[in-house]
């Protein structure tokens, strides 16, 4: 019987609550920054903090596996920063990642997921401790405020 859920690895869950730092990667990645080290030098982000977002930034489907920026990773980047439109694609990348849907199904529903149960649920799928799976969790709850905020 297949299984219902993708198989998530710990860094497959996202832990990049700041939706703006994940831009800010993709930008520069998109103007031909490709190591880790520079796009730290270049967003004044720190190296680790840069993986994260690019972990995430691959997770929405905006990064592929080699760091290019796919096609709904450039639409984002032809937004107007911290508009509605890219609110909008921000939205569009959470609700069509299938790493995000496995994770936090209704993260952007109308009744927002507790971070116990979104917890609970990143615990179970990839493993990762109760604690850490509770900080991830207040992270996509993060990306909803982001993304749900009006204005």
């Amino acid at each position: 019987m297949p299984r219902s859920t993708p198989d998530i690895d710990s860094a497959d869950v996202p832990q990049a609550p700041n939706l703006a730092r994940i831009r800010a990667v993709l930008t520069e990645i998109a103007s031909g920054t490709a190591t880790l080290e520079r796009i730290a030098e270049e967003t004044d982000i720190s190296a680790r903090h840069v993986g994260y977002a690019v972990r995430a930034a691959q997770a929405l489907l905006l990064l592929d596996r080699d760091r290019a920026l796919t096609p709904r990773g450039q639409a984002l980047l032809e937004t107007e920063q911290e508009s509605l439109a890219e609110r909008t694609a921000f939205r569009k990348a959470i609700e069509e990642s299938v790493i995000i849907r496995a994770l936090a199904p209704g993260l952007l529903s109308t009744k927002a997921p507790t971070k116990k149960s979104l917890g609970a649920r990143i615990e179970k799928l990839s493993g990762l401790s109760k604690a850490t799976s509770e900080h991830r969790a207040s992270d996509l709850l993060a990306w909803r405020e982001q993304i749900l905020e009006e204005g």
